[in-house]
């Protein structure tokens, strides 16, 4: 039986799509997929390199238009969702045991600005006792988002880039209490997607070690992590099972200093999007560039101590 992945991008991220993905198939070559592409629309073109690449690989590549598949079959406008500095798109998970066949009774969500670094069978069959959802839990940040949900500490947070999902079982909650009503009855006081999770599946989350969902966080001088997760953390920086480039200069921009942003190239150079021209994120002067780059040199030898700079695991 194939592994069900859901992902979510649009024409502006179809590239990075096919990086996470090719990573994927490349440290997965004995697996089979079925990979449910959610998004706002991309070009034919993009969808024949997609789909060429997933059967190279001996998968399949199925192109679901949320907003519009909703509307018909459920009137459902997401447009009245807010999102903040996001995007509509971030809310199309939310939707996966609508938008995927009936039979797909679990999945697993990848976020696109990710690298597969491992074999994934361990993670998708990840034992869910009762869960619905099981994801890493999100940075310290999430105590304040809490406070601001109404929601106790002990309630879990998470970060909603990687999630094991029981379809099944996700099904009878939505019967019972459909997630656009839900969503649009706490509106005024949810900023995106994860503060959604958190609240309409309290009770039915459980987290995943931080290996499966390594943010650019974790790999900071001085982390942004529960102290709980230190006793993992040396080792699941050598050994990422999935590194989440969660931070705005990510590694198809030239300034990217995080210690993987390699593997995003190795694995760019397997798409049809290989000749992409790698650019700057910060627009910066040539005297603030050169200044930037001594300052990072100076925390790589360890000369600066930058508590956000990321050094070398």
């Amino acid at each position: 039986m194939p592994y069900n992945i859901v992902i979510a991008a649009n024409e502006g991220y179809v590239q990075h799509a096919a990086v996470m993905l090719c990573s994927l198939f490349e440290t997965n070559r004995n697996k089979q997929f079925d990979i449910y592409l959610l998004t706002d629309g991309i070009t034919d073109t993009s969808e024949n390199r997609l789909q060429e690449m997933c059967h190279k690989y001996s998968s399949r590549l199925i192109v679901k238009q949320p907003e519009t598949e909703l509307g018909k079959s459920l009137g459902i406008n997401l447009k009245d969702l807010p999102v903040g500095q996001w995007h509509t798109m971030m809310y199309y998970k939310l939707f996966m045991p609508v938008m995927l066949p009936p039979q797909c009774d679990r999945c697993l969500f990848l976020d696109v600005d990710m690298i597969i670094n491992d074999d994934i069978d361990p993670l998708y069959n990840w034992e869910l006792n009762g869960s619905i959802i099981a994801a890493a839990e999100d940075i310290p940040d999430c105590v304040e988002i809490k406070k601001r949900l109404n929601l106790k500490q002990a309630d879990a947070y998470i970060n909603s880039g990687v999630m094991v999902c029981d379809l099944a079982a996700w099904r009878k909650v939505e019967s019972a209490h459909p997630v656009f009503e839900f969503v649009k009855k706490v509106s005024s006081i949810i900023t995106n997607e994860q503060d959604v999770i958190a609240m309409y599946f309290k009770s039915k989350l459980s987290f995943l070690p931080i290996r499966w969902n390594m943010t650019t966080f974790y790999f900071m001088r001085v982390p942004k992590i529960f102290d709980k997760y230190l006793s993992e953390l040396s080792d699941a920086k050598r050994n990422p099972g999935i590194i989440h480039f969660a931070a705005p200069i990510k590694p198809w921009f030239k300034d990217c200093i995080h210690p993987y942003k390699n593997l995003y190239k190795k694995y760019l150079a397997k798409t049809d999007w290989k000749d992409f021209k790698f650019n700057n994120w910060e627009k910066l002067t040539p005297r603030q560039r050169l200044n930037k780059y001594i300052k990072n040199t100076l925390n790589h030898f360890g000369i600066l101590q930058d508590g956000l700079y990321t050094p070398k695991y």
